[in-house]
């Protein structure tokens, strides 16, 4: 039996499931690079302006500063991407040789790997993470969760809904102060600490038990 679970800590709404890393051949999690186990971490993390402002407030000032100064960050006026692996050549080889299935993503997940993964899973603390890391999910748990998802799913609407509005917000102080992340990143930051906005409103969620399939054969 495996528990799904809901967490909300200084801003910042978590989904915790024990499943996660005990999973094998979910389609997510699969990664077509020689030796890399890197779960559903495929994402390049994109840290908007709502979660530099939750990371602030949690008192990791120095955590943006680090990610400023990563060589691979991208720093664009208003959200900072970190870029992690692509083996491009992999992918080209796998397109060329491979009958691809009529997937509905981007087959170049197989071949991605987010720059904070290791092999035993994210080395950032939830409360570092952008907001889609802490709020995804693979369609397996999403399925074994039944019906009893659906009240997940309207919560990570609702914050996905708060975290855009209110980057706006952050965005239109930016521009009245005619500054941004790439000409003057550290004035930003102070400025983006000082600004209050109100807390998102989350709801407290029961926990949903479930089996997984391998269990159930096993059974």
């Amino acid at each position: 039996m495996y528990k799904l679970s809901y967490e909300n800590t200084n801003n910042i709404p978590v989904f915790k499931c024990d499943y996660c890393g005990s999973c094998s051949g979910i389609l997510e999690s699969t990664c077509h690079v020689k030796g890399k186990i890197r779960g559903c971490c495929w994402y390049f993390p994109k840290y908007n302006l709502i979660d530099i402002k939750n990371i602030l407030d949690g008192g990791h000032k120095s955590f943006i500063y680090k990610l400023l100064n990563m060589k691979n960050a991208h720093i664009n006026k208003y959200c900072i991407d970190v870029n992690g692996e692509f083996h491009e050549e992999d992918y080209l080889k796998y397109k060329r040789e491979t009958m691809e299935e009529d997937y509905d993503f981007d087959s170049k997940l197989f071949y991605k790997i987010c720059p904070f993964n290791t092999q035993k899973g994210c080395n950032l603390d939830f409360n570092l993470r952008p907001h889609p890391c802490n709020l995804y999910l693979c369609r397996e748990i999403i399925k074994l969760s039944g019906d009893e998802y659906n009240k997940y799913s309207k919560e990570r609407k609702d914050y996905f809904a708060y975290c855009n509005y209110y980057d706006e917000l952050l965005k239109d102080h930016l521009i009245e102060n005619k500054i941004n992340l790439t000409t003057s990143p550290y004035e930003c930051i102070d400025l983006i600490e000082g600004i209050d906005i109100p807390k998102f409103e989350y709801r407290t969620l029961e926990s949903i038990d479930f089996t997984s399939g391998d269990d159930i054969l096993a059974g």
